[in-house]
């Protein structure tokens, strides 16, 4: 499936690292497997470069709006999620923080290896203030 060219938008100006090791898909807002632009996006783009697809989904806690009944609804999605992509070539990586700040640099270390990271586009939340904040950081 193409994703069209509306949904796709660079965080960066970095290049692809094609000597990379995978594309990584960080699954931020989008968090399924099906109808989802942003997977198929990061699909088409390991398809292209011919690297293994790694999706990484992570749940940090100590956010302002963090509570136990999100953190549920989350994390039963992320046994779903793990569950669809058991039987696939695609490598599934979720994360839960155990304590604020535990997480922090596991985005960038997994992008350090990655020929490109692509991620969800979601205008709400602290999701607009976070993208902007690690696309300066990132390699890739």
């Amino acid at each position: 499936m193409t994703v069209p060219e509306i949904r796709i938008r660079s965080l960066n100006q970095s290049p692809l690292q094609r000597d990379g090791d995978y594309v990584l898909y960080w699954m931020i807002a989008n968090r399924r497997t099906r109808y989802n632009f942003s997977l198929q996006r990061a699909v088409n783009l390991s398809k292209e470069l011919n690297k293994p697809l790694l999706v990484f989904e992570a749940l940090r806690c100590g956010y302002e709006w963090a509570s136990d009944r999100l953190h549920r609804f989350v994390l039963q999605g992320m046994a779903d999620n793990g569950d669809s992509l058991l039987d696939s070539p695609v490598g599934y990586y979720c994360y839960v923080e155990p304590k604020a700040g535990h997480g922090s640099g596991l985005l960038s270390a997994l992008a350090t290896k990655a020929c490109a990271v692509v991620t969800d586009d979601f205008p709400c939340f602290f999701i607009p203030h976070m993208l902007k904040s690690v696309a300066s950081r990132l390699p890739v």
